[in-house]
């Protein structure tokens, strides 16, 4: 932690303890606190977790997508521009595998775009093919 967010957790009167946390305490189901590494016990109601996201990427090496890693070591995700063009020649991403924390809603939407981008794409390769074969002297497809 660095020492503005020390400083800003000591305004606060929020006690930082840098202890490994081994276990968490329950009592009759509920928390009751997290044990220490030094053993000690600390009595809590509530506990914060920071997680670190990472984009599912299993199945995909093979297309050697661009990663980049998310500031304040917040984890990694797939490298893409608007409509989540990549820098692999037809291939797209959206979603959670380019901002880790939109939800459900903001998944659809970014899949929607990145399809009607490749519909755009596919589109225009279509008409560049039949304005070929027509000037060509060739019958369209």
């Amino acid at each position: 932690m660095d020492q503005d967010t020390r400083g800003r957790f000591a305004a606060r009167n929020i006690r930082v303890i840098d202890t490994a946390v081994t276990e968490i305490v329950a009592d009759d189901g509920a928390l009751a606190g997290v044990r220490l590494a030094v053993g000690t016990v600390v009595a809590r109601r509530l506990l914060a977790v920071a997680t670190q996201m990472q984009a599912r990427t299993e199945g995909l090496d093979g297309l050697k997508l661009p990663m980049e890693d998310l500031p304040d070591d917040m984890g990694r995700r797939f490298a893409s521009a608007m409509a989540g063009t990549t820098d692999v020649p037809g291939v797209w991403v959206a979603g959670n595998a380019t901002d880790l924390t939109v939800q459900v809603g903001a998944v659809a939407a970014a899949g929607a775009l990145a399809g009607a981008h490749i519909n755009a794409v596919l589109a225009a390769a279509d008409t560049d093919a039949a304005l070929t074969a027509t000037q060509a002297g060739a019958t369209p497809a």
